[in-house]
Parts: structure tokens; C-alpha cells; sequence
């Protein structure tokens, strides 16, 4: 079986400053994996553990991106693949969307898409409905659970807010993962150093077929203002923990928490 996983490289810290061109300037801040997307490369491995076959980390982005794909390669993906091209710099989501299942289908071979539910940076939750779209497959989104993984189908749960679904689908698919579906794991120092040198593949537009008019976004941004700073956090004093506790409720209750 053939896994892919969309994997975006987001700021660890969202205190980010806005271009005057309205791009974002994460200049100084670490770059890591995005969240949701450690879970999405845990449970491919996991599956392609049971199943055999392969799993390839896809990402969209420029050359340093490779950082973090390297990583998902130590955690143990077989495969990778950036896709890179100066025409991917002001991609809105479905752009992006158009630009990953372009590159799915020239793989052929993908039985199964997984993705973070969303990015920790743009929040929109709209790339894996979108590439579902485009390629005409099977979207199970809020998956807390693969139940059964086969050449065929896909038994899963949807975590949604108030009640949890199983669905099935037939193969191929685009899933995209909650937190705690799984617990990521950690690469060890033998195979990060293993793969620190590893080639990883790259495709421009011109590799996927695309051209310019292809990637012209299909919104237009006209404002964007980086999130209000969190108000500092407050100690709650007390003579003993029973007396902390009884004031921190106290507070929860003034502020209609509880």
C-alpha cells in the first residue's frame, strides 16, 4: 500500500509579523512540522508497519523545508518529495490543493492521502477537503480512528464535537487526523543522522503539468493582522491546594467557564 502524507512546515511561534505586501515574515523563528501533520505521519508509519508498501511525505515549499521532511524520513517514512517552484510563493489553499493532487496523480500509485486536520498557521481546515476534491476521492475528515485498512476500504471514526461517527469508504481516499489518534514518536539521534543526507526529490510547476494560469489564486487578500499577544496569566494564592483550588473555581464561575 501506498501512503502520502501532506506534510506543511509552519512558525513555532505565532507571533509573526505581517509584509507590507500582506505575506507573512517569520524571519527568526524556528520553523517545525505542523502539528496535526506529526499525527498524520505516526499513523501512516503505523499502518505501513501492519500493511508493508510505502509511505511519502509530501510538502510544498522551498529548499529549506527539506529540514523538516528529513525528519518524518528518521521517524521513518520510505519516501519523500518537495515541490518547489517560485510560482508556489503566494499559493492560497486551494492553489495548494491543486498543486499536491497534481503531484498525486503523477506518483499514480496512491492508495491513501493523510493530513493534519489543519495547519497551526492559516487554521482554514479547507487543503484536504479541497485535494479530495480534485482528485475525485473519498473525504473522511476529524478521523480520531482507523478501525480497518485494507486494499479496498477504510473503516474510520470522525471525532466531531458531540458525537463520534463510523464511516467507510472505498481506496483511495484523503483522511485528515485529530490529536490522540496516536502518539508520535520520536526519531532516534542513529536515524536522523542516517538520513541527514538523504536526496530528496524535488518538482516544479513545469515537472507537475501547471501552468501560471493554474496557480492564480482564486482569492484575494485583502487584510491580515497577526493574532492579539495572550494576556498574561494570573497566580492563584492560597494557604493550601484545597484553598487554591476553591478560589480558581470561584474565578471559573465569575467568568461563566463553569
Amino acid at each position: 500500500m501506498h501512503i502520502v502524507v501532506c506534510m506543511k512546515q509552519v512558525p513555532r511561534d505565532n507571533s509573526v509579523k505581517i509584509n507590507a505586501d500582506l505575506t507573512i515574515n517569520a524571519d527568526g523563528i524556528e520553523q517545525i512540522m505542523n502539528l496535526f501533520d506529526e499525527y498524520a505521519v505516526e499513523e501512516a508509519l503505523q499502518w505501513n508497519e501492519k500493511l508493508g508498501g510505502k509511505v511519502t511525505v509530501l510538502s510544498i515549499g522551498p529548499e529549506d523545508w527539506k529540514e523538516q521532511i528529513r525528519r518524518a524520513l528518521a521517524m521513518g517514512a520510505t519516501d519523500s518529495l518537495l515541490l518547489s517552484d517560485p510560482a508556489f510563493t503566494r499559493l492560497d489553499t486551494f492553489g495548494a490543493a491543486r498543486v499536491a493532487a497534481a503531484a498525486i496523480r503523477k506518483l499514480g500509485d496512491v492508495d491513501l492521502v493523510v493530513c493534519g486536520r489543519n495547519s497551526t498557521d492559516d487554521e482554514t481546515g479547507a487543503f484536504a477537503p479541497a485535494l479530495a476534491r480534485l482528485l475525485g476521492w473519498a473525504q473522511l475528515t476529524y478521523v480520531g480512528k482507523i478501525a480497518t485498512l485494507d486494499s479496498s476500504k477504510i473503516v474510520a471514526e470522525r471525532h466531531l464535537e458531540e458525537v463520534v461517527e463510523t464511516v467507510e469508504a472505498s481506496l483511495p481516499a484523503v483522511v485528515t487526523v485529530v490529536k490522540g489518534i496516536n502518539e508520535p514518536r520520536y526519531p532516534s539521534l542513529l536515524r536522523i543522522r542516517k538520513v541527514a543526507k538523504v536526496e530528496i526529490p524535488t518538482w516544479s510547476a513545469a515537472d507537475l503539468g501547471l501552468s501560471a494560469a493554474d496557480l492564480t489564486p482564486a482569492l484575494n487578500l485583502v487584510n491580515r493582522v497577526p493574532p492579539p499577544p495572550r494576556p498574561k496569566g494570573e497566580m492563584i494564592e492560597g494557604a493550601s491546594a484545597a484553598e487554591k483550588v476553591a478560589r480558581l473555581v470561584d474565578k471559573l464561575m465569575e467568568a461563566q467557564v463553569i
